[in-house]
């Protein structure tokens, strides 16, 4: 197992870990009850679809992030990319004029994250466009 597929491995472990972690006194995740959701439109993503396969970075499988330029991308087509496009694989995104290297493309802490947010955003359908303000006297 190469370290790169071993680090994206202990990510994901210490990122499901992180989803689990209950405190007392808090409700488990799913049984909230809030009167007020804030979201955001914002999102840290460079590019939202791979651009070697196409997919939406949502549904890879195996994302990983090149550290230098930090565009997306599916693993093993990234891997299989950078090996026959030798010596100097140039990025794929266009305009971007990073050479890229197979140590250099990892599956960060964040990258996880990052994507776990856009998919619940793109599930969650929120149509409000008016906040009410509810208070007792």
């Amino acid at each position: 197992m190469h370290l790169v597929e071993k680090y994206c491995d202990i990510v994901k472990l210490l990122h499901n870990l992180l989803q689990n972690v209950h405190h007392a006194g808090q409700p488990m995740p799913g049984e909230e009850q809030e009167d007020i959701v804030i979201t955001s439109t914002q999102n840290n993503l460079l590019n939202m679809k791979c651009p070697l396969t196409g997919k939406p970075v949502t549904e890879l499988q195996n994302p990983v992030r090149w550290m230098d330029c930090k565009h997306i991308y599916e693993k093993e087509p990234v891997i299989h990319y950078i090996s026959t496009k030798k010596p100097h694989p140039r990025c794929p995104v266009a305009g971007c004029p990073k050479i890229l290297q197979v140590g250099w493309v990892v599956c960060d802490a964040l990258l996880t994250i990052e994507i776990d947010e856009m998919r619940l955003a793109s599930t969650t359908n929120i149509n409000s466009t008016m906040v009410e303000d509810f208070y007792r006297s």
